[in-house]
């Protein structure tokens, strides 16, 4: 089942962290629950991790249910990738190709109320291997969503009181081989000398791990972690970019075309949320997504800041802070 912290997040230590530089007052009530009060002289906030007065509770639940997020983001006419649901009930009658005939593999699977990456399966090429991957899921996870997997770049977009924050590329972990070292030599040299890498959410980067969704990713480009990775030749390590399985990031706010700023922030409008993340996928985030054929991949309604100080070097937390106390 879905994941919910107990722990005194890298996003709240970040907001503690900035609303202290700002001179602002910090009351840390239950930090297991991330529950916390910031004070001016003129006003007090409470948060729960970045969640705070300007986001609807009705919204934010309908964002943390990805089939109803995704029925409003089409709903309003924003573009989103070929989706269906899938349950056990629904996965026991059995697929045929008929089935899935208007979707173009490789495609994904993932929880409809998932978050961080837990569940997501990706570069799934058939209906064998997509019935193979939603019967392990639907042991942990009541429903499904299978979805075309659209290979292209990806963005998060945070949004906070309707202006846009950062823009910050995702990109999957990859090596470059040396036409000696074994992928697996390659990848524990990364996770050993990135001294920005670190185990789980203690780091701006995570350890790359070897699991399974490695070798079979990697597996499907015929290597193994056993294999001698060619001088020069660099290989992709996962389908996903998530920086807690091993991705990389980078600011491309200045980068970000306007429409696809007044984009994010209308989602946000249209889901009454005063801070959110948008994840979008592009092949040119120079450029409109109605010219590139990109897509809204999620609405993330209580979306983390992470590193992105370490990452980018864009102080999301202190801009947030700044947006609400002082607009």
């Amino acid at each position: 089942m879905t994941d919910f912290m107990t722990y005194w997040s890298i996003s709240s230590q970040v907001l503690q962290e900035e609303a202290e530089n700002l001179g602002l007052t910090v009351e840390v009530v239950i930090p297991e629950k991330n529950f916390f009060i910031v004070r001016s002289p003129r006003k007090s906030v409470t948060f729960k991790s970045t969640d705070f007065w300007a986001n609807s509770a009705l919204w934010k639940n309908i964002a943390d249910d990805k089939e109803l997020s995704y029925a409003m983001l089409s709903k309003y006419g924003f573009p989103i990738p070929r989706t269906c649901y899938v349950d056990a009930k629904r996965l026991s009658e059995g697929f045929g190709p008929e089935d899935f005939a208007d979707f173009v593999f490789p495609v994904i699977v993932k929880p409809v109320d998932g978050a961080h990456g837990n569940g997501v399966k990706m570069g799934l090429r058939d209906v064998r291997e997509l019935t193979e991957k939603l019967t392990a899921s639907l042991e942990e996870y009541p429903r499904m969503i299978v979805q075309e997997q659209v290979a292209w770049d990806e963005c998060r977009v945070l949004v906070v009181l309707g202006k846009v924050l950062l823009g910050l590329q995702r990109i999957p972990p990859a090596v470059t081989g040396d036409g000696k070292s074994t992928v697996e030599a390659l990848i524990r040299y990364e996770n050993e000398s990135n001294s920005l890498r670190g185990n789980g959410y203690e780091a701006p980067l995570s350890l790359i791990p070897i699991d399974g969704e490695l070798r079979d990713f990697i597996g499907k480009q015929g290597y193994s972690p056993e294999s001698v990775l060619p001088d020069w030749a660099c290989l992709r390590l996962r389908w996903n970019s998530n920086l807690w399985t091993g991705g990389t990031a980078r600011d491309i706010t200045p980068l970000l075309h306007p429409e696809t700023r007044q984009t994010c922030i209308e989602i946000a409008e249209k889901f009454g949320l005063g801070i959110c993340g948008i994840d979008i996928l592009s092949t040119d985030f120079s450029k409109p997504l109605k010219e590139t054929g990109g897509i809204i991949l999620e609405v993330n309604a209580t979306p983390g800041l992470g590193w992105d100080r370490e990452l980018t070097g864009v102080n999301t937390g202190r801009e947030m802070l700044k947006l609400i106390f002082d607009p």
